[in-house]
């Protein structure tokens, strides 16, 4: 099967398999790694029709596929140019996979232990650039931020043990050292 024969319902069956085997989120996101960068090859995802924008939220979600229980969810997101997100965790394993353009990926390290409220002290760790074909992983408590750093809209297909609107994550402001809830806009159609 090449990749242009690799469909979303392929690779759904392929990640049930994998999470009926292991449970272990490390080997879980090396074992999806491949998989995911097999279906994000795959051709004119730009001209799929399921690209979705948010001029608001700076970036556009649109939902591939979850289970009825939230869980295994797969994800394209188009990131609108010179926008992203504030530092973020996601509550849950996740991989992506760039497919058109580039997304600065930025690193940080939580230095306070979560006991106060709303409040969250976090260094920069590091930073990359996704680009068309490279993958990037997140454990449960990792945080980062994601930028498009390109002039035009990025792509980029993620998938996640849960579904992200459905974990209790935290989104984090390190200006104001702030931590709040963190829900997004998808387009579920």
């Amino acid at each position: 099967m090449s990749a242009a024969d690799y469909s979303v319902d392929d690779y759904v069956k392929d990640l049930r398999a994998i999470l009926a085997e292991d449970s272990d989120e490390n080997t879980i996101v090396e074992r999806v790694k491949p998989l995911a960068q097999r279906l994000a090859a795959q051709p004119d995802w730009s001209n799929s029709g399921e690209i979705s924008y948010n001029e608001a939220q700076g970036f556009g979600i649109r939902l591939l596929h979850q289970e009825e229980n939230h869980d295994l969810a797969v994800f394209l997101f188009s990131w609108l140019p010179d926008r992203g997100t504030l530092p973020h965790n996601h509550k849950t394993w996740a991989v992506v996979v760039g497919i058109d353009g580039e997304e600065e990926e930025v690193q940080f390290r939580r230095l306070d232990d979560g006991s106060t409220p709303g409040y969250a002290k976090l260094e920069r760790t590091g930073d990359w650039t996704l680009t068309a074909g490279a993958v990037t992983t997140c454990l449960p408590e990792d945080i980062h931020s994601v930028w498009n750093t390109g002039s035009q809209v990025s792509l980029s297909l993620h998938t996640y043990g849960r579904h992200i609107n459905f974990t209790g994550r935290s989104e984090f402001d390190p200006e104001t050292d702030t931590e709040r809830p963190y829900v997004v806009q998808v387009d579920e159609g």
